[in-house]
């Protein structure tokens, strides 16, 4: 029976709770479902290493903490951002999700609305989980070597090959 290790296919249902007990995740009834090739930065890299040695129908449950995560909640990403970076009208509000269009980055996330002043928006620029642990209870389903097909489109990024992190 093979082990999650590099260069292997796995699929696993799992299920994903914040370390304030809000599930992101799956139900019990209905587990989300991850399938991705090991070793080839997939995932998080906590998550990885916790999932690397596991076999086809091993159930473990385990906490990735914030630090191996998202990180901790940094407050210098609390910015002022002018009302300009977002379109004309825009009804903003403490707590909305927004992707401004202007910014000199595109983010990979929605960013937080903290507080709305006639002058600027304060803009929580952390990742949503920043600051939190995360709880997963994951079930092995499928682990087999990975087909040429499945490792092409990941060999061909020169990063990747030298098994360092990259982003597609």
């Amino acid at each position: 029976m093979s082990v999650i290790a590099k260069n292997n296919y796995v699929s696993l249902e799992y299920r994903l709770w914040l370390d304030s007990g809000e599930q992101l995740r799956g139900t019990p009834e209905s587990p989300a479902v991850l399938t991705f090739i090991a070793g080839c930065n997939e995932l998080m890299p906590g998550l990885e290493r916790r999932l690397l040695g596991l076999r086809e129908k091993d159930a473990v449950e385990f906490t990735v903490p914030a630090a191996e995560a998202f990180g901790a909640h940094d407050p210098d990403f609390v910015q002022e951002w002018s009302h300009k970076v977002f379109p004309p009208g825009m009804d903003l509000k403490p707590g909305q999700k927004v992707l401004p269009a202007n910014l000199p980055f595109p983010p990979e996330y929605p960013l937080t609305v903290k507080e709305v002043t006639p002058d600027a928006v304060l803009l929580d620029m952390n990742h949503p989980l920043a600051g939190h642990d995360l709880r997963y209870e994951v079930r092995v389903m499928e682990v087999r070597p990975a087909t040429p097909e499945e490792l092409e489109p990941l060999k061909q990024c020169q990063s990747c090959q030298e098994g360092m992190s990259c982003e597609h």
